[in-house]
């Protein structure tokens, strides 16, 4: 992981525990962006994967995603919590 992180096209960041419960937990988003600038979410779990369209719930997601990434990790700082946990570990 930490290799793929030097990648010009891959950013890792870490979610601490401490930010408790939120709205994307229990599985993965990943927001696609279209050629013709409109936006889609792709909700995956650990038995379903369903994509959402309706340009008022992407908003949505796209703020919940948003929310979320405000209490991450920088990218710098994620990769040291990782090299720590490894040397730890």
């Amino acid at each position: 992981m930490l290799d793929d992180a030097q990648l010009p096209n891959v950013t890792i960041r870490v979610l601490p525990l401490s930010t408790g419960v939120h709205g994307l937990l229990g599985g993965s988003l990943t927001i696609l962006w279209l050629p013709d600038g409109t936006s889609a979410a792709y909700l995956e779990g650990s038995k379903s994967g369903e994509v959402i369209e309706e340009p008022d719930e992407v908003e949505q997601f796209k703020l919940s995603y948003d929310e979320v990434s405000s209490h991450a990790l920088s990218p710098e700082g994620s990769l040291e919590f990782i090299r720590r946990l490894m040397k730890d570990g």
